[in-house]
């Protein structure tokens, strides 16, 4: 299994990947894609301020199919 790519550090993403609207790597729209995911956080600093902030990618950049969602996690609350 190949290690999951870091995203993009916080000041190089547009409004709309910062704001979780759009994929981290491929700037795709996700307001209406189904099966994207979080990509993890990037980071980043501007002085003392902390840009820190989860970031989503699409089923393409993430590595899903289309045809099949993500497995879901056993048990625990829905």
């Amino acid at each position: 299994m190949t290690p999951r790519p870091e995203p993009p550090p916080a000041a190089s993403l547009t409004y709309a990947q910062y704001s979780g609207w759009a994929c981290c790597w491929c700037a795709k729209s996700l307001l209406d894609v189904i099966g994207a995911v979080s990509a993890g956080i990037a980071r980043g600093r501007e002085g003392v301020h902390v840009l820190d902030v989860e970031v989503y990618a699409c089923p393409d950049c993430a590595g899903h199919s289309r045809s099949r969602p993500p497995e879901r996690r056993q048990g625990g609350t829905p």
